[in-house]
C-alpha cells in the first residue's frame, strides 16, 4: 500500500501543498499540488480489502507513508458516502445534529455526525463517518478539514446555473451510487441518493426524478459523470425521453500533468476551485 508521491514533496517543503485524502467504498486516494505550480498535481490510489476494517486498513497505509505525517498548507479529508443530507440554517444547532440526522437515516452508535456549511445555500450539509475512521484521522494528521465528496461540486453547479434558464440535472454513477442533482437558475431543487444493482434501476430513479420535477424534454439538460462504463450503457435510453443529455470527462485544466488523468468530478472541482 506504498503511496507514490513526487520527489519534490518531502518534509522540507510539504507545507507548500494542498493536499486531500478521499475516502471511497474500496479505497483511498491521496492528490495534491502547489498552488502556484502549473506542473505540480500528483494523484495516487490504493485499494483496500473491504473484508477487512477501515480504520485498521488506514492505520497501515498510514504506517507505510510518511508523507500522510507532514505539515500541509491546507488537508481535506474527503467521504464519499450516500448517507447525507442538507439542512437549513434556521434549524440548524450542533448539539442537534445527531438528532436531525436521525430523522433522515436510523441512528447508528458507530457513526460520528458531521456537518459542513455550505456558502450561498444557507445550508448545513449533514453526514457520517465511521467514529474510529474519523478519531483515527483526527489523531493522525494535521488540522484535517473533513468535507463531503459532493460539496465543491454543489457550490460549482450552483454557480454555474445562476444565469441559465433551463434546468441542470447532475447524475454520478459510482460505486453502487447514483446521486441526483438540480438546479433551476441557481436554486438547488434537488439532492438525493439512491442505491442502485442495475441500470435499470438507474434509469428508473433518473425518469422518476425527471417526472417529480417537470423537466422539459426538449429544453433543460441531464448531465452524467462518474462511472463511464455504466453511463455509456445509461445515457442512450435517457436521450430516448430527454433530447439535451451530455457526459462529463472531467480534467484538470490548471495543471498540465493531469490532462490524461481520469479522475472523479469531486477531485477536479476541488483543484479546479483553488480549495
Amino acid at each position: 500500500m506504498i503511496i507514490r508521491v513526487p520527489d519534490t514533496l518531502n518534509v522540507n517543503n510539504s507545507e507548500n501543498y494542498n493536499v486531500s485524502i478521499r475516502l471511497w467504498p474500496g479505497g483511498l486516494s491521496f492528490f495534491g499540488y502547489i498552488p502556484s505550480e502549473k506542473d505540480s498535481f500528483f494523484t495516487e490510489t490504493v485499494s483496500l480489502d473491504p473484508s477487512i476494517p477501515l480504520v485498521q486498513s488506514l492505520k497501515e497505509v498510514f504506517f507505510e507513508n510518511v508523507c500522510l505525517s507532514y505539515v500541509y498548507n491546507a488537508l481535506h479529508v474527503i467521504s464519499v458516502s450516500d448517507r447525507y443530507t442538507l439542512v437549513p440554517e434556521s434549524v440548524f444547532s450542533e448539539k442537534g445534529k445527531d438528532l436531525l440526522f436521525s430523522y433522515c437515516f436510523q441512528a447508528d452508535g458507530k457513526l460520528k455526525v458531521l456537518a459542513q456549511p455550505l456558502p450561498g445555500f444557507y445550508s448545513f450539509l449533514l453526514y457520517g463517518i465511521e467514529n474510529e475512521v474519523y478519531e483515527f484521522m483526527v489523531r493522525s494528521l494535521v488540522n484535517p478539514q473533513f468535507i463531503h465528496f459532493l460539496s465543491p461540486m454543489l457550490s460549482d453547479w450552483r454557480e454555474k446555473s445562476m444565469n441559465c434558464y433551463p434546468k441542470q440535472i447532475y447524475a454520478v454513477i459510482h460505486d453502487g451510487i447514483l446521486d441526483i442533482v438540480c438546479f433551476g437558475q441557481g436554486e438547488l431543487l434537488l439532492v438525493n441518493s439512491f442505491g442502485y444493482e442495475t441500470e435499470n434501476d438507474i434509469i428508473y430513479f433518473i425518469m422518476y426524478v425527471c417526472k417529480q420535477l417537470s423537466v422539459s424534454q426538449l429544453e433543460d439538460t441531464i448531465f452524467f459523470c462518474g462511472d463511464k462504463t455504466m453511463c455509456g450503457k445509461i445515457m442512450p435510453v435517457i436521450r430516448k425521453y430527454i433530447e439535451r443529455v451530455d457526459f462529463f470527462a472531467p480534467k484538470i485544466r490548471s495543471y498540465r500533468a493531469a490532462v490524461d488523468q481520469d479522475l472523479s468530478m469531486d477531485i477536479v472541482t476541488l483543484v479546479e476551485c483553488g480549495l
